[in-house]
């Protein structure tokens, strides 16, 4: 019995694994690429793009954040295996984190708020 179940536990063809590592090496340039550009676009903003010092920062952010959904993205798709599995495996973990990230970014809104109302009250 256990040979038979080793039997069905071959190690992985030779195409498999280059595929794998294909992949991996893929994904590592499209981060390194994202990285590059995300680094290159928050210095170059405040002395080039907008060399005015009260330039609103907002479109930055705006860029910063999307390019860090996409890293998040593609680590979650090849490192974590999640374009492997099924939709509902993929619900359970993006969910939560989805979640959290809402958390995080209310209650920083609901702790400025209240700094605010603490500062026309106090002050």
């Amino acid at each position: 019995m256990e040979y038979q179940e080793q039997e069905h536990q071959l190690p992985m063809k030779e195409e498999e694994y280059k595929h794998h590592v294909n992949a991996v090496w893929v994904t590592t340039a499209y981060l390194s690429v994202i990285t590059i550009v995300e680094v290159a676009v928050a210095l170059l903003y405040v002395a080039v793009l907008f060399p005015d010092a009260g330039a609103s920062r907002l479109p930055l952010t705006i860029f910063v954040t999307i390019a860090t959904i996409a890293k998040g993205y593609y680590i979650m798709n090849v490192f974590m295996h999640l374009k492997y599995e099924k939709s509902a495996m993929v619900l359970t973990i993006v969910l939560p984190f989805i979640f959290l990230v809402y958390a995080i970014i209310a209650f920083g809104l609901d702790g400025y708020s209240w700094n605010l109302l603490r500062n026309f009250w106090y002050d």
